[in-house]
């Protein structure tokens, strides 16, 4: 109990740290946090209700319930690559367990999605859209995802050290899953054969979990989000296999 208790204190003083100092000397500081996805917002918004209109109503709140999600798996897996290479000497330090950099750096960008979380509901109030008691399980979709993004940053850090190329391979990669993910356009839209990809993608159907709980005012669909959370632990299990079989050589090459 002790040893827990230890290791909570080291991961609440890390994601403090490490939430800090990003935005430390800068003169916006932590509104950083909210003009980037805001930003972001702004211009999907531009292209997708002016140049391309897609004819979704309230398409700014439908929209921002989605991309928060998406910008906070993003942002993790984006900086996954550098946590163990960027952080040798903790790395290196006897009873250091290298997987806490990647504990800490997903919940340091949760706080990020938290900070933005008031303007999602400005925005769906502004919309008239309905805040109900279905926000009660968002706290259940939040834990799938950082597990999910636990295990898969776990991976990309851990080959990152041996093949330098993964965080070039993982940012192509996400930019090909934000348009296989109903970020920006409604997943009911793809028909066909198309729509087995979504099913199978558990961020697509995090997203869309998301955007029932906050968009749609309705409780998530239970048993796709009980597929995710299975999803989620077996990656989770493979990232931390990943990590095992390759710790010593990993210390080795650092």
């Amino acid at each position: 109990m002790g040893r827990f208790a230890q290791r909570y204190d080291l991961i609440r003083h890390l994601v403090r740290r490490d939430f800090t100092l990003r935005y430390h000397a800068s003169a916006l500081g932590v509104l950083w946090s909210v003009l980037l996805p805001l930003t972001q917002l702004l211009i999907l918004v531009f292209l997708f209700r002016r140049v391309l209109p897609l004819g979704i109503e309230a398409y700014p709140a439908f929209l921002f319930s989605a991309l928060l999600p998406w910008a906070w798996l993003s942002t993790c897996l984006s900086s996954a690559g550098s946590l163990f290479l960027g952080n040798r000497d903790l790395v290196r330090r006897p009873g250091f367990a290298p997987p806490v950099l990647i504990v800490v750096n997903t919940l340091s960008n949760l706080l990020t999605y938290l900070v933005s979380l008031p303007i999602l509901l400005g925005v769906l109030v502004f919309y008239d859209r309905p805040l109900t008691l279905a926000l009660l399980a968002f706290p259940i979709v939040i834990a799938i995802q950082g597990v999910l993004t636990v295990g898969l940053g776990l991976m990309v850090a851990t080959l990152n050290v041996f093949y330098r190329d993964v965080q070039h391979i993982v940012s192509v990669g996400l930019t090909l899953l934000f348009y296989l993910t109903p970020v920006f356009y409604d997943a009911k839209s793809v028909g066909g054969a198309y729509a087995l990809v979504f099913r199978l993608n558990p961020i697509a159907v995090l997203i869309e979990q998301y955007r029932a709980i906050f968009f749609y005012g309705a409780a998530p669909a239970w048993s796709s989000l009980l597929a995710s959370a299975l999803a989620g632990i077996v990656v989770c299990g493979i990232g931390y296999g990943v990590y095992t079989r390759q710790r010593h050589d990993m210390i080795d090459v650092m």
